[in-house]
């Protein structure tokens, strides 16, 4: 450790001190002791996300510490009351805006930034500006997974996906041989091995095995710290065709498949050992936040040992994974802020955007049709005589206006807590088993990445620890530029998913856990792993995490993705009950959030905020 104080000494050291449990005089922390380094949210570094001063009132209401609003005065009236500033949210003040083009709209935001989990990450380095994704990643799937109101919405924002055929640099990282890279831990399989996946492109998710690539698929099993017994059946899964469950009908195949987790399912029919299991274990967490062992066999039929039943199965349409922003799905908040608050940033094309400075003075102006109040928790919601009551807290400061009519942007489980009128016991299950999944997005920036163009990968995936990492996406769009030269500063992306693995718990009980344990980490915890994995995963290209690492932002999200359900853990039938029950208008407030939509993407959002303004129209 150098005993300069570096820059990213002195973000981290704001940061931490946020962490901690007291001030000098013993008094708990409050948002109000928080030093800051900066004003402007997006450049905030250190421990962000869910921070500090975001959340604790919310907890406050779920542990039935109710503040006393009978004696606040109501403030002002508007047309509608947001509940949640994220995207779905933004969307929601959107669609009604269109409907009533003369509405006022105030939408409430916990965070101290608007987008929820389309959270952007800024940093200067050695006088390059560089821009990340700290949530909500990228466009997926716009062509076929979009309904006709989301692809709509993308229009009318100024979105042209085609124009992300040139701004995602697809040729970059293969022009530079970088490639996949798995990273052996050796608590979990006797030493640190980097291993790259030369059988592959890089950003082959599935590793599909073609034709002519077993030669490449039997070199990379071979340097796989396992026995040479655990490498022999590993191969046979990737290449072999056998159908494990050939002759059962079409129903009871369906039925093991929904029924049994894909670990069990491998240890059953291909007998895999805990080797095998091991190198398996965690490639589901990128999308589910849970291993193999809590993620049904039917939704892992791209993982080795299923190429034989994949054939069976009708794969879906997919669509090139190229239409990301630079800041991800941020700036498609941004988009939506700009539209909505004009005066907030100059612009209007999809372009200019990325780097549109935004002042966050004007976001709730005295007058003007729609404000976006940020540090506001909402703590009531209810209705009454021609319209809704809305109480908040600001500051320390309770508040409390009137509207025509309210939206619930925010998680499934709070609003049994916020609104405590209409709501029967049946809608409160079932917002509450909404359970979301705890995520940790960790933005780094670097000041080249040699290492990786060094060891080869532009991609790590690690299966016996806790952060896969990669280089950024090489995007470029208006005045934004990638860093196509190795030499040059960039960003990395880490990525984690706390959970029980192999606990034998369900899907929501290991996302319990792992959100008791983020909520508890600290800043220095968390860096610490990133630091000590990191530093094994790419050492042996020249990385020096001390010298190359200028800033890091920890984006921490306990309620991050959506639960999505599974025929593992809910029966089919009792969750669309479950689904209608959930997201029932009260009176006149609708319920929005990708929640509604029991799945975690960006089109989600938007068409539950679509579904939730008809409700109220």
């Amino acid at each position: 450790m150098s005993n300069v104080i570096t820059r990213r000494d002195f973000m981290n050291g704001v940061a931490v001190s946020v962490l901690g449990a007291h001030v000098a005089d013993g008094s708990p922390l409050t948002s109000q002791t928080v030093p800051l380094a900066t004003s402007y949210p997006p450049a905030r570094t250190g421990l962000r996300g869910s921070h500090v001063g975001s959340f604790e009132m919310a907890h406050a209401l779920r542990d039935g510490q109710r503040p006393d609003l009978s004696a606040v005065a109501l403030e002002s009236r508007y047309d509608l009351v947001v509940v949640g500033g994220g995207l779905s949210g933004l969307a929601a003040a959107y669609f009604y805006r269109q409907r009533h083009p003369h509405a006022t709209v105030l939408i409430l935001e916990s965070n101290d930034d608007f987008g929820g989990h389309a959270k952007r990450n800024e940093f200067e380095v050695d006088g390059k500006k560089l821009i990340s994704y700290g949530g909500t990643q990228s466009i997926d799937g716009p062509q076929h997974k979009y309904s006709k109101a989301a692809r709509k919405l993308l229009t009318e924002l100024g979105v042209k996906l085609e124009r992300f055929n040139t701004a995602y640099d697809s040729a970059l990282f293969p022009k530079h041989g970088l490639k996949h890279g798995v990273f052996f831990k050796k608590e979990v399989f006797g030493e640190d091995r980097l291993v790259r996946q030369d059988f592959c492109a890089w950003d082959d998710f599935e590793e599909t095995v073609s034709p002519g690539d077993e030669p490449k698929l039997r070199a990379y099993i071979d340097a796989i710290p396992i026995s040479a017994t655990a490498r022999a059946q590993l191969y046979e899964m990737y290449t072999s065709n056998r159908d494990v469950l050939a002759g059962l009908s079409d129903a009871k195949r369906k039925h093991i498949l929904q029924t049994t987790s894909c670990r069990d399912f491998l240890k059953t029919y291909w007998q895999a050992d805990d080797e095998i299991l091991n190198v398996l274990q965690t490639r589901t967490h990128s999308l589910w936040a849970v291993g193999i062992d809590a993620v049904p066999a039917s939704a892992t039929l791209a993982l080795p040992g299923f190429r034989g039943l994949k054939e069976r199965h009708e794969a879906p349409e997919e669509e090139p994974y190229i239409y990301h922003f630079p800041d991800g799905n941020a700036s498609l908040a941004r988009l939506l802020v700009r539209h909505l608050i004009p005066g907030a940033a100059p612009g209007q094309t999809m372009e200019d955007i990325v780097t549109a400075p935004f002042d966050y003075s004007r976001l709730d102006p005295p007058k003007g049709p729609v404000s976006l109040r940020l540090n506001s928790t909402a703590l009531n919601v209810k209705n009454v005589e021609g319209g809704v009551e809305v109480a908040y807290s600001k500051a320390g400061t309770l508040h409390r206006v009137a509207a025509k009519h309210a939206v619930m942007a925010c998680y499934h489980a709070m609003v049994p807590y916020l609104v405590d009128q209409g709501l029967d016991e049946t809608q409160k299950k079932s917002l509450h088993d909404n359970v979301r999944a705890p995520l940790v997005y960790a933005t780094l920036a670097v000041r080249n990445w040699v290492p990786w163009q060094k060891l080869g990968v532009a991609w790590i995936t690690n299966p016996g620890g806790s952060f896969e990492a990669s280089v950024d996406f090489p995007v470029s769009l208006g005045r934004y530029h990638f860093s196509h030269d190795p030499s040059e500063p960039v960003c990395l992306h880490l990525e984690h998913t706390p959970c029980a693995s192999r606990s034998g718990l369900d899907m929501r009980s290991q996302y319990r856990i792992g959100r008791s344990w983020l909520y508890s980490a600290s800043f220095d915890e968390i860096e610490a792993i990133i630091r000590d994995e990191l530093q094994r995963m790419l050492g042996p290209g020249g990385f020096d995490y001390e010298r190359d690492v200028a800033a890091l932002t920890v984006n921490r999200w306990p309620h991050g993705y959506a639960y999505t359900p599974t025929p593992l853990f809910d029966d089919p039938d009792t969750q669309k009950l479950r689904a209608e029950s959930a997201k029932r208008p009260i009176g006149r407030i609708a319920i929005a959030g990708s929640d509604s939509g029991w799945d975690a993407y960006t089109h989600t959002a938007f068409e539950e905020a679509h579904r939730a303004v008809l409700q109220l129209s």
